[in-house]
């Protein structure tokens, strides 16, 4: 299966390549082996052994081999470290590093980006991408939820917008905000450590 053409930046030759290098920038003191990152891209394994392969020929990434297993990790020492984080960032960033910023959000039972940056996501043309629209489902400490997500705008360089919506709203769906979210572009989190 051929990867889809790069929906959040025009510097980039597929949604594989952009979710393999911000996984990989967004988090440069993780090692990750092809499966992690062939998971977290939603590629097949082969696929994303040839964006590594790549990255591993221009040195912009290295890997440690244990047995048959490879883990790989950003070269933070490379010439164009800092330009590809900052594309990245502006672009797959947000999927990178908001599950992590979240998962320890207790009562938190789903995560969504909506509007502008899901529809981009989804190829759909749309406003430029100044800012992230964060939808939490659950029952958690808001103060908690809005710090994470502070945190993560830090590191993002632009603004994160969160909006709660309880577990029960979010499920019948009636309410005018959900509705309208619900009918638009939804790109789910998946929370994790």
């Amino acid at each position: 299966m051929k990867p889809s053409p790069a929906a959040l930046s025009p510097l980039l030759k597929s949604d594989a390549q952009g979710l393999i290098l911000a996984q990989l920038f967004m988090n440069p003191s993780d090692g990750y082996s092809i499966s992690d990152l062939a998971r977290f891209a939603k590629v097949s394994v082969p696929t994303a052994m040839r964006e590594v392969d790549r990255l591993l020929d221009s040195r912009l990434v290295t890997q440690k081999t244990f047995g048959r297993a490879r883990l790989i990790q950003v070269n933070s020492k490379h010439l164009l470290h800092d330009a590809i984080k900052q594309i990245v960032s502006y672009s797959y960033g947000p999927l990178a590093v908001l599950p992590s910023a979240l998962y320890s959000v207790d009562g938190l039972e789903r995560a969504f980006i909506y509007g502008p940056y899901a529809a981009h996501l989804r190829h759909e043309l749309g406003p430029d991408l100044h800012e992230v629209d964060l939808l939490l489902v659950g029952y958690m400490n808001r103060i908690e939820a809005s710090k994470a997500a502070e945190r993560v705008e830090g590191y993002l360089g632009r603004a994160v917008n969160v909006q709660f919506v309880g577990a029960s709203e979010w499920q019948k769906g009636e309410t005018d905000f959900v509705k309208e979210v619900q009918s638009r572009p939804l790109v789910e989190l998946e929370l994790c450590t």
